[in-house]
């Protein structure tokens, strides 16, 4: 019971204490009488507290208040918004306004307007202009339109990747899930992807090696819903991956007649695919059963016939691909890269 009465009489109280204490006197209209007998103060502190809050609109301790009157609100505005786009505030703030200014104050900046430190998650893209000129330069070149273009890419998954992570459950206590699970062979897709949705998709367990690649590619045009350019489905845009940049392979596409584009690096956002992709899953997880006898590739082959005849104009559109031939890359740049995998929440 000492140390209680010791550690309320003999320390500052936290500026939680202090709101809790205004949120007494001003909304519960209890007096600074009787505010200091239930926090263990004088009303005297009390009193202070309040007249700190009414003069200054907030209530901290000494060493950010400092902040505050030595520095102007378009100054601490600056070094938020830097931190926004750039980490390294110091030497610009000083640089900027030629004066100095302490790592610890521009910490109490950042945290009264609300940012926290956080972990830094470092994701390797390196999108080079030079290569996103040359993909639209190549788009300029022909004559297109969407009922031409075709996307394809691979995707694989196995249950464990749709099972949901969330569920509804008690405020403050944790949901746990506790049961077998057996893991079954991840399985990979390559989808086929035009304006009506989904063409056609194949399956095979593991990765696709260049072989099966290239027999998946000759038996979709043989099944006669590829014609030559300028027909339909004639424009394949693909990605760079290994399999895809084959000489032969594209040399043989090239000898159908058909015109073959590669997205540049890095640039899923230019891929209407991906965002099918993320489609897919999400309905994968709200109807996939745990521990339901049901194979996977055949719940993955029930999901895609969803998508079979899916209007998919306005998924282009995000991309920039628009009615008429046109593109535009500015609106595939713009996208949430939330979609494909980064979070922008560091």
């Amino acid at each position: 019971m000492a140390e209680i009465r010791c550690n309320v009489h003999n320390r500052h109280a936290s500026t939680n204490t202090v709101y809790h204490c205004l949120y007494g006197f001003y909304f519960l209209g209890l007096s600074k009488v009787q505010l200091a007998q239930k926090y263990g103060k004088s009303d005297v502190k009390i009193g202070n507290w309040i007249r700190r809050y009414e003069e200054n609109g907030f209530f901290t301790r000494k060493e950010r208040a400092l902040v505050y009157l030595r520095f102007s609100a378009v100054q601490r505005r600056w070094i938020v918004d830097l931190y926004k786009c750039n980490l390294e505030a110091k030497q610009r703030f000083q640089i900027t306004f030629s004066v100095t200014i302490s790592t610890a104050s521009i910490c109490r900046i950042l945290h009264a307007e609300g940012f926290t430190f956080k972990a830094l998650e470092r994701r390797a893209i390196q999108l080079r202009e030079s290569d996103v000129v040359r993909f639209a330069n190549e788009l300029f070149l022909i004559k297109w339109d969407l009922h031409m273009l075709l996307f394809l890419d691979e995707v694989s998954c196995d249950n464990k990747g749709i099972l949901r992570n969330k569920r509804y459950g008690q405020v403050g206590k944790r949901l746990i899930f506790r049961g077998e699970f057996n893991r079954c062979p991840r399985v990979s897709m390559l989808s086929f992807m035009g304006q009506t949705g989904l063409i056609e998709t194949f399956y095979t367990e593991g990765t696709f090696k260049r072989i099966r690649f290239f027999n998946c590619c000759r038996s979709l045009i043989c099944s006669g819903l590829i014609q030559r350019y300028p027909g339909q489905h004639s424009v394949w845009i693909l990605d760079g991956a290994r399999i895809h940049c084959h000489r032969a392979i594209v040399e043989y596409l090239r000898s159908l007649g058909i015109y073959v584009v590669f997205l540049p690096a890095y640039a899923p956002f230019f891929n209407p695919i991906e965002f099918l992709f993320g489609y897919l899953k999400r309905y994968l997880k709200r109807t996939y059963i745990e521990l339901h006898t049901k194979n996977l590739m055949v719940a993955i082959a029930e999901a895609i016939q969803k998508f079979k005849n899916f209007d998919s104009t306005n998924v282009f559109k995000k991309c920039g691909y628009q009615a008429g031939g046109m593109f535009d890359p500015r609106l595939g740049l713009a996208q949430d890269t939330t979609h494909f995998g980064f979070r922008d929440d560091c």
